[in-house]
């Protein structure tokens, strides 16, 4: 009989969990004194059982059984094939119905038996075991937050060992400084980041410029006034990992006066001050990408060429003109000539006529357009088909694989919760990259397919827009992708393609 056996370790640390190599060994051992002809030893190394889908070794093994490659897959355990119930039993159905049987040999080398019966009890086991080591896990986590659990890492401090914070002077002092500015000489947030910014106060880790969210999260977070404030998610589904926040009466909190930076009378006036703004601001105009960025025609298209930030909308009045509106760079703006020294301003009118010009003009010249479009994908995007899709998405099933070791490690008291979470954050902040990296090319590639008809989409779009009697920040939206304006005047529309 023809055979190949299945084995799967979900950790590279051997001393702690079955190793690879012994499993191998095993196999090759039970199929000489069966005198079965031992084709095939599927593993995988470092993968959790929760989910096939990361399982490339498994996938090949239940691919090979349509091509008949063998008559019977042999494993250890039932834990080794899968510890997900639903995804055992439909891939024990997918194997018999290539004619594949499958045998599970405990130590002593007995078969459980094909009782579909037997195998759901047997597999429902493996997955409570599994649930059990993600409540472990989940309630080392929780002991953590409970005994007060530092961040791995915040603004404003340096860690101490595994469970201690120490006040970083320095990063204390813009703290100090952010709190002012918004509590007593109200600004806002994005203001703020200019501020900052221009004095070259720099972000934890060295970001180019403060965002107002970053800034938003250190005036919510009340371990500035001595409050340190944990267990604010918790894992929902040990299957998928997923999360979810808790309200905050399921929040832990901790007086440490020892991290105070600002007083809580302080820290309570930037809350207030906060919730006025947002219930200000909580008007139809609110948009996805930010506070009444969809209400006028150019809101948030036009961008400066120099320091990237968006054009704010301003307007003058006099007897003789008028209302006359402008835009202006938000860089300098806010942040003076040494911040940007693009201090041009772009009258509406002006932008509205250029826009009128270049559409029609696009219009009038139809099949030279399609042709440009056609040549800008295939010059920009000549190397996107030599991307590897395939070693991409292998390196995301290793780091979900290596996320995974990392739980089972700090399970069996290897790792510690910091390390753990100092791991898992990092892993996903990779995941997150490389994600959006395969989503981008596959997106390229679809354009390079399609390039003709999108050339002709936008073209009917241009013309719908340029019918319309009233245009509107959406509507340009869907031909438009940013405007850009540099210091000498000179302005570029970009389109969507």
């Amino acid at each position: 009989m023809k055979i190949a056996a299945y084995c799967r370790v979900s950790t590279a640390k051997e001393e702690q969990l079955e190793s690879l190599k012994n499993q191998e060994l095993f196999f090759d051992e039970f199929s000489k004194k069966n005198n079965y002809t031992l084709i095939k030893i599927y593993a995988d190394e470092g993968i959790s059982g929760k989910q096939m889908k990361n399982r490339t070794q498994f996938m090949k093994m239940l691919e090979d059984a349509k091509n008949h490659a063998f008559d019977m897959v042999v494993v250890k355990d039932i834990s080794r094939f899968s510890r997900n119930t639903v995804d055992f039993l439909q891939s024990i159905r997918q194997l018999k119905d290539e004619g594949v049987n499958v045998q599970f040999l405990s130590t002593n080398q007995t078969i459980l038996g094909d009782s579909e019966f037997v195998l759901t009890v047997f597999s429902a086991l493996a997955q409570e075991e599994s649930a059990n080591l993600s409540k472990r896990v989940r309630f080392g986590m929780n002991l953590s937050a409970k005994k007060g659990k530092v961040p791995v890492t915040i603004y404003g401090y340096n860690k101490i060992g595994n469970h201690e914070l120490e006040i970083n002077e320095v990063e204390a002092n813009a703290v100090k400084h952010i709190f002012d500015l918004y509590v007593n000489q109200g600004y806002g947030t994005r203001k703020i980041g200019f501020i900052l910014d221009n004095e070259h106060i720099f972000t934890k880790y060295h970001a180019k410029h403060w965002t107002p969210r970053t800034i938003r999260r250190i005036i919510m977070n009340p371990i500035y006034c001595g409050i340190l404030e944990n267990h604010k998610s918790k894992t929902v589904d040990f299957l998928t990992n997923k999360r979810r926040d808790l309200p905050q009466e399921q929040h832990f909190f901790h007086d440490k006066p020892e991290y105070k930076i600002i007083s809580k009378d302080i820290w309570d006036k930037a809350q207030t001050i906060m919730k006025e703004r947002e219930n200000l601001y909580r008007t139809k105009y609110i948009h996805t990408t930010g506070h009444y960025s969809n209400r006028h025609l150019f809101s948030s298209l036009i961008k400066c060429e120099h320091c990237g930030y968006s054009f704010c909308r301003r307007k003058w009045s006099s007897q003789k003109s008028g209302d006359v509106i402008y835009w202006r760079c938000s860089g300098n703006n806010n942040g003076g000539i040494k911040f940007c020294d693009n201090n041009i301003n772009v009258y509406e009118e002006d932008l509205i006529e250029q826009l009128k010009l270049y559409l029609n003009n696009i219009i009038k010249n139809k099949d030279i357009f399609v042709s440009s479009v056609i040549q800008k994908f295939n010059k920009e995007y000549k190397n996107t088909n030599k991307y590897d899709f395939e070693n991409a998405k292998k390196s995301l099933e290793k780091l979900n694989t290596i996320k995974e070791k990392y739980k089972v490690m700090f399970a069996n008291d290897i790792i510690s919760i910091d390390e753990l979470k100092t791991k898992t954050n990092d892993i996903e902040s990779q995941k997150t990259n490389l994600q959006k990296e395969i989503e981008l090319n596959a997106q390229i590639i679809n354009k390079l397919k399609n390039k003709n008809s999108i050339a002709i989409e936008l073209l009917n779009k241009i013309e719908q827009f340029l019918s319309l009697e009233n245009w509107t920040n959406t509507a340009l939206r869907e031909i438009i992708d940013r405007i850009t304006v540099n210091k000498n005047g000179t302005i570029t529309f970009y389109l969507k393609y």
